[in-house]
C-alpha cells in the first residue's frame, strides 16, 4: 500500500548525516536493509560485515584499484538507505554510492569517476570481486558476537576482520587466507561471476550493468577491469551487484538486478523511504500499528524524534525464521538476529504502538525464559542466551506493562502464559527482588559480578540505589494494578513491600552532593556516581524524594554528566571511572539510550526546562549518522565540557543502535506525556504541566481510537481524531 509521507514528517533525505572526513570517523558508514547489514570500508569499493542470517561474510567484498595501486575515500556520508566515498586520485575524481537491495540479499554499487584536470586522463581501473560467504546454520553461529567463516572453520573473528579492514590501502594488506573454501567461475558466456562455497550451499555472484572490458576468475575469486580514457570534465559510471544466498535463484538475480539496474538502484531508495512513511500511517498494510506523526518548528525536537525512528527501523529483520518483526539491539558487526530485553525496553511504548501483537508475542516469549541465566534472544536459532543482567527484571516488567498501559488489552491479565497467568508473571517479576535480601531484610544485594550491572564500571554491583528503587516502582504499579482488579488486599500487601524497601534506600544517598552509593555485603558504601542511579531513582521514586535531594540530584547530572551536546555515562570523578574504559558505560561517552533515559528522570524530577534543553542539545551527535550503541569524546579536549563527540569503535561498538530509539520513545511518553495509567482511565500523565515548546504528535492511538496530543505553554490537551478507530 502506497503511504505517502504526513505532513511534518522528514524524508530519509533530509535524514542524512553530513560529509565527514576519514580523519574524524571511527566507523565508516553501514548500511541496513530489513533483511541484513554491512559496513564499508576506507576505499573505494569494499565493504564487510555484511551478515544477513543465515549467511555471514569473512574479509571484504574487493578493493577498487587505480593503475594498481588502492586509493582510499576521503570522505564519507551516511543516510539511511545509502553509504557515499568521495575522495580523489591521480587526477581523477571518485565517488562510490552504495546501497543494499531492499529487503533482500544484494548490494548495489555505483562508482563515478570525474577527469577534474584540464587534459585528458588514461587509467586501469580494476575491481576485486571476492564472495567469501557461508551458510552458517549451527545453533551457536548466531550469538551476539556472531561467527564468521574462515581458514578454520566458523567462528567470531572481530579482530581478524577489523585488522583486514585497518590494512585495506597499506603496503601489506591482508590475504584472503581461506580463498581455497571458495570455488569461483564465469557464467551465462562471461557476463557474470558466481563464487560457491565449498563447505556449505551459499552462493555469490557479481554481475555488471554494462561488461567491463575484462571479467576473469583464478578459481577462487573474480577480477573486473576497465582500460579508462577521459577528456576534461568527462565522466565514466561504473554499476554492478553482488547477489548471495543459494540455488540456482542467486544467479539469476544478479543478472535480473544488473539489467534493471537504474530502476533497481532507486528502489533501494524509494521502498526504503515508503517503509518509512508506512510507519507512520493508520491501516498502512505492512505494520500492524503506527508511530506518532510529530509537527513542530522546533529543528533539533524534530531532528531527534525522527532519527530515534529511523534508528528503530535500521534494526527491524523481517525475515527471521522464529518472529516476522525483530528490533535487532545493534548492529553491523553484532547482532544480526538477537534481540536484548534491556534495550527493547527503552523504546516499549513504540514498540506497543507500532507491532502490539508482536510485542504480546515477545513479551510471552521472554517470560518463559530463565532470566537469571539469558538476556537476549537469537531469533534465527529460536534460543535464549547470555547470563544474567540485573536489569531484565525492571525492562521486562516496563516493557509488559507498557503494552497494558498503551493497547488497554486487559483481556491479557488472564492468559496463561506456561503455568501462570500473565498477571501472576508481573508479580513474579516485580517480587523478585526478594531473592536477593540482605541478611537485615532491607535492601537487595544482586551480586558482585560487574557484568550483571553494567559489564565495565568494576564497582556498581550489590545493592545499588537504582535497581532497588526500580522494584519499589514495579511493586507500586502491582498496587495500582491489583486495586483495579478489586485485589485489595494483595494491593494493601504490595503497597506495604514497597513502602519497605523504599524506606531503606535512603541511607544510600550522598547528602549534598547529588549521586548514590552501593552497598557492599561487608557494610562499606561506593560511591556510584553514574547515570543508570539517577535514572532509575529519578524514574522511580521521585515522591519519595526530599525537595533538596532532588534539587542536589539534578545539579550532579548537570554538572558532572551533562555536556554542551552530550552525556557521560559516569562522572570522570567516580572513584572506578579510569577503569571503566568502554565509550557507552564509562566517563568517555554514553550508550545511546542514556540521554533519553537522563531526560525521563528530570522530568520526574520536575526539572523540564533542564530536560528539554538537554534533548534539544544532543542534536548534535546525528549528524554523523543514526543513534550508536556508544558516542564518545575524543582529543586532548575529551576531558571538557564542549569536547567534540564522534561514534566509538572502541569497546566493539555497534554503529547503530536500537536503545537510540529511546529518543523517539521519551518524547511520546515524558514531553508529551502518552504514559496511560494502569487503572486503564487515564492517558496523559501530568497534563497541567507546560512541557516548554508548542508542537502536536498525531496520530496516537490508545487501544482502538487515535489523538492527537497538543503542547502549548498551558500543559497538554489530547483530543480524539476522527476517521481513524480501527
Amino acid at each position: 500500500m502506497a503511504s505517502p509521507l504526513p505532513p511534518g514528517v522528514p524524508t530519509l533525505d533530509e535524514m542524512a548525516g553530513d560529509w565527514k572526513n576519514r580523519t574524524e570517523l571511527e566507523q565508516f558508514p553501514s548500511i541496513h536493509n530489513f533483511n541484513g547489514q554491512m559496513l564499508v570500508n576506507k576505499d573505494f569499493a569494499s565493504v564487510s560485515w555484511l551478515a544477513s542470517p543465515p549467511f555471514s561474510q569473512c574479509f571484504h567484498s574487493g578493493v577498487l584499484k587505480l593503475d594498481g595501486k588502492v586509493p582510499v575515500a576521503e570522505k564519507f556520508r551516511w543516510f539511511p538507505y545509502q553509504a557515499v566515498r568521495s575522495g580523489s586520485a591521480d587526477g581523477l575524481a571518485i565517488e562510490t554510492i552504495n546501497r543494499m537491495i531492499f529487503d533482500t540479499r544484494g548490494v548495489l554499487w555505483r562508482i563515478t569517476l570525474s577527469n577534474t584536470q584540464p587534459h585528458a586522463l588514461s587509467a586501469k581501473i580494476s575491481l576485486g570481486l571476492i564472495g567469501s560467504i557461508s551458510k552458517l546454520t549451527e545453533s551457536n553461529s548466531w550469538d551476539w558476537a556472531y561467527a564468521q567463516p574462515g581458514a578454520d572453520g566458523p567462528k567470531r573473528r572481530y579482530e581478524e576482520t577489523e585488522a583486514i579492514r585497518d590494512a585495506i590501502g597499506s603496503s601489506l594488506p591482508r590475504p584472503l587466507e581461506n580463498a581455497s573454501d571458495y570455488e569461483a567461475r564465469l557464467e551465462e558466456s562471461g557476463t557474470v561471476l558466481v563464487v560457491s562455497d565449498k563447505k556449505t550451499s551459499a552462493r555469490t555472484a557479481f554481475a555488471f550493468a554494462h561488461k567491463p572490458d575484462s571479467l576473469t576468475s583464478d578459481g577462487h575469486r573474480g577480477l573486473a577491469a576497465w582500460n579508462v580514457r577521459l577528456a576534461p570534465g568527462n565522466t565514466r559510471t561504473i554499476e554492478f551487484v553482488m547477489a548471495f544466498g543459494e540455488g540456482a535463484g542467486v544467479t539469476s538475480d544478479a543478472l535480473g538486478w544488473a539489467d534493471r539496474f537504474g530502476a533497481v538502484f532507486a528502489n533501494a531508495r524509494d521502498l526504503w523511504e515508503q517503509r518509512y512513511a508506512q510507519a507512520f500511517t493508520p491501516h498502512n498494510g505492512f505494520f500492524e500499528g503506527n508511530l506518532p506523526v510529530l509537527q513542530t518548528q522546533d529543528p533539533a525536537l524534530r531532528r531527534n524524534y525522527y532519527m530515534g525512528v529511523v534508528t528503530m527501523l535500521l534494526m527491524l529483520r523481517d525475515q527471521l525464521p522464529y518472529s516476522p518483526r525483530v528490533f535487532v539491539a545493534g548492529g553491523p558487526r553484532y547482532g544480526a538476529s538477537v534481540q536484548f530485553i534491556w534495550d527493547t525496553g527503552m523504546m516499549a511504548t513504540l514498540f506497543a504502538l507500532l507491532e502490539p501483537q508482536a510485542m504480546r508475542a515477545y513479551i510471552i516469549k521472554t517470560l518463559q525464559w530463565d532470566l537469571d541465566q539469558c538476556l537476549a534472544f537469537d531469533y534465527y536459532g529460536n534460543r535464549a542466551f547470555g547470563y544474567r543482567y540485573v536489569a531484565n527484571y525492571p525492562m521486562l516488567f516496563r516493557i509488559a506493562t507498557t503494552y497494558l498501559r498503551d493497547t488497554r488489552d486487559r483481556a491479557f491479565l488472564d492468559q496463561k502464559v506456561g503455568d501462570k497467568t500473565f498477571l501472576e508473571h508481573l508479580d513474579r517479576l516485580a517480587l523478585h527482588y526478594r531473592n536477593y535480601l540482605m541478611p537485615d531484610g532491607g535492601l537487595a544485594d544482586f551480586g558482585g559480578d560487574p557484568w550483571h550491572f553494567l559489564e565495565c564500571v568494576p564497582t556498581y554491583i550489590h545493592a545499588t540505589a537504582g535497581f532497588n528503587a526500580a522494584y519499589v516502582h514495579m511493586l507500586r504499579e502491582m498496587a495500582e494494578l491489583y486495586a483495579s482488579l478489586g485485589h485489595v488486599e494483595l494491593a494493601a500487601e504490595r503497597r506495604a513491600a514497597a513502602d519497605k524497601l523504599a524506606a531503606a534506600i535512603p541511607p544510600l544517598y550522598a547528602a549534598g552532593k547529588g549521586f548514590w552509593q552501593s552497598r557492599y555485603p561487608d557494610g562499606r558504601q561506593f560511591d556510584m556516581r553514574h547515570c543508570l542511579d539517577f535514572q532509575f531513582v529519578a524514574q522511580s521514586i521521585p515522591g519519595d524524594l526530599s525537595p533538596a535531594t532532588r534539587r542536589e540530584m539534578r545539579e550532579f547530572v548537570l554538572r558532572e554528566l551533562l555536556t554542551k551536546n552530550w552525556m557521560r555515562a559516569q562522572s570522570l570523578q567516580d572513584p572506578a571511572a579510569e577503569r571503566s574504559d568502554r565509550p557507552d558505560h564509562g566517563p568517555m561517552g554514553a550508550y545511546a539510550g542514556w540521554p533519553p533515559e537522563t531526560v525521563d528522570g528530570l522530568c520526574h524530577l520536575g526539572y523540564w526546562q533542564d530536560a528539554l534543553d538537554f534533548y534539544r542539545r544532543c542534536e548534535a551527535v546525528t549528524h554523523e549518522g543514526a543513534f550508536s550503541q556508544g558516542h564518545e569524546f575524543y582529543g586532548p579536549k575529551k576531558r571538557d565540557y564542549d569536547a567534540p563527540m564522534r561514534i566509538a569503535n572502541e569497546g566493539t561498538i555497534c554503529r547503530e543502535a536500537l536503545c537510540g530509539a529511546a529518543f523517539t520513545d521519551v518524547v511520546t511518553r515524558a514531553f508529551f506525556g502518552f504514559r496511560p495509567a494502569l487503572n486503564n482511565q487515564t492517558m496523559l500523565w501530568e497534563p497541567a504541566q507546560p512541557r516548554g515548546f508548542s508542537a502536536k504528535l498525531r496520530h496516537v492511538r490508545w487501544g482502538d481510537a487515535f489523538f492527537t496530543i497538543t503542547s502549548d505553554p498551558g500543559g497538554l490537551v489530547a483530543e480524539k481524531e476522527s476517521g481513524t478507530d480501527q
